[in-house]
Parts: structure tokens; sequence; C-alpha cells
């Protein structure tokens, strides 16, 4: 699921980073319209995506991610079933409302959620009671925060997001992360 989709995004905003010419574009618009197909392989019956296709259990950050590709093609005009985004948001919206911290799903849990719920939201469907569960989160993440504030301000919350980032960091160190 990361190739498929990291190959789709970075040919959805590639003409944001140089000129390309039409053979370029004609290219890259086949490309991403089998990438939207190819992802049909990974979604499973519950709505979200598998890691590798014909995998019987869906994939958390897999689904999260795919959502995200799939609103962001179907805001640069590509077509994308509306039945396929309405399966996924329903998966997601489950796992925003069941998600809870336990000693399994501990580290990067609170980042997994705020995915989730920023990918609920750029798909204008916030889920605003998981989005607060989530802020009272006693170990937020700084970058899980700085997810989790920008659902909130797609959702029109900005005093929320405001507050929320207020004194974070603005970089982070990867070092520690691998």
């Amino acid at each position: 699921i990361e190739k498929t989709t990291s190959a789709m995004y970075q040919q959805l905003v590639i003409n944001q980073l140089k000129e390309l010419d039409n053979n370029k574009k004609e290219s890259i618009e086949k490309n991403i319209k089998a990438g939207i197909v190819k992802l049909q392989n990974f979604q499973r019956p519950d709505g979200g995506f598998s890691y590798w296709p014909g995998l019987s259990e869906s994939d958390a950050w897999g689904s999260n991610y795919a959502g995200h590709v799939l609103l962001e093609a179907q805001a640069n005009g590509y077509f994308v079933s509306e039945y396929m985004l309405q399966q996924w948001k329903n998966f997601q919206k489950g796992k925003a409302n069941s998600w809870s911290v336990t000693g399994e799903n501990y580290y990067g849990s609170d980042l997994d959620q705020a995915y989730r719920l920023f990918t609920l939201a750029l798909a204008k469907s916030p889920e605003l009671g998981a989005m607060n569960r989530l802020k009272e989160f006693k170990y937020l993440s700084s970058e899980a925060t700085w997810r989790l504030a920008s659902a909130y301000q797609l959702s029109g919350q900005h005093n929320i997001d405001l507050h929320l980032i207020s004194n974070l960091p603005v970089s982070f160190d990867v070092t520690n992360k691998l």
C-alpha cells in the first residue's frame, strides 16, 4: 500500500514543483488513474486497506495513507468511487471512535489516531468527539498534536487549533525515531 500511495502522491504534486510537458502530464494522469484502480485491490470488506493485496486484515497506517491520497486525487479532479470513499470513511470513523491506548499500541498510537482524524476532517467528515478525546491524552506527542491541530483547523475549530500549537516545536529530532 505504501509503494502505490507514495507513487501516486508524488505524481499528484510534482506539477507544483516543476513545469511538465504534455507527454509527462499524460503519463502522470495515466499512472494516477491506474493507481486508483490498484488501490481497490487493497480495500477490505470493512472499508480499510490491507498492507498487501489479498490480506484479510486492514492496516491502520495504510488505511490512513491510502485514504489521504485518494482524497488528494479527487481534489485534483480524478474520479474516485464515492462508494470506495464512503466505505473507507466508515472504517475510519469506526476506528476513530473505538480508539484507546493499550500496552500493545502505546508507541505511535496517538500519531495513527491523529492522522486518521486529519483524514476524516479532510474528507469533510470530522469526528469531533474522537478529536476531543485525543486532545485530552496526557502523553500526546508533538507530531500527533500538529496533525490533530490540522484536523481542528479543517473542521473550523480555529480557537482549538491555535491553542494546541502554541509553544509546540516546529522541528523534530528524527534520529531517535528509527
